[in-house]
């Protein structure tokens, strides 16, 4: 099984509550090999794959970057919460599309994703996964891009002419991380 993890890499402070729940997350999907995506950034994802890499579990990072220099010195990003890297050998002139094209590159790959708060880019994680009908979880005590989502999924859910494209992919709200780790558990048995 693979999961995708999205969610706020720009936070300026991150709740020691927050990352002990990320790292609980990261702990359970190394410890039950799951093989875990993320956009080899900071914040959210970094903790999860941080844990899971040190519990045993293989990190794949989908960077924006074109090589390990760019990774570490134009983008600023870790290396320690991956254990394998994928560059962007296609870069643009701007930063954006360069993560468009990581998170676009990404999304095929997992099964379920899950989301963890977030902005603009996790929120376009989320209508990409959408329409490639992936099982999302999200995840509410993070917010966020969560909630927008949410609300962008029950609007056109009261108004969408064709419920097939609407209703196709497994959308499961959970409250907090154990509710999540649940839901994959009971994916896994």
């Amino acid at each position: 099984m693979k999961v995708t993890v999205y969610g706020g890499t720009n936070n300026k402070i991150y709740t020691p509550k927050q990352i002990a729940e990320c790292e609980k997350l990261g702990k359970f999907l190394g410890e039950n090999k799951i093989e875990v995506l993320t956009g080899a950034c900071r914040g959210f994802p970094y903790f999860v794959g941080k844990a899971a890499a040190k519990h045993g579990g293989r990190v794949v990072g989908y960077s924006p970057a074109s090589n390990m220099n760019e990774h570490t010195e134009k983008y600023k990003f870790p290396t320690d919460g991956v254990t394998d890297l994928v560059f962007n050998t296609e870069q643009t002139e701007t930063l954006s599309e360069n993560f468009m094209k990581r998170s676009i590159d990404m999304v095929p790959f997992s099964e379920t994703v899950i989301a963890l708060g977030g902005s603009w880019g996790t929120y376009f994680e989320l209508l990409l996964s959408f329409m490639y009908r992936r099982t999302i979880i999200l995840v509410e005590q993070f917010e966020g891009a969560v909630k927008a989502f949410e609300n962008t999924y029950e609007f056109f859910g009261k108004r969408d002419i064709n419920p097939d494209i609407h209703f196709g992919p497994k959308i499961i709200k959970v409250k907090n991380i154990d509710e999540a780790i649940k839901e994959i558990n009971n994916n896994l048995i």
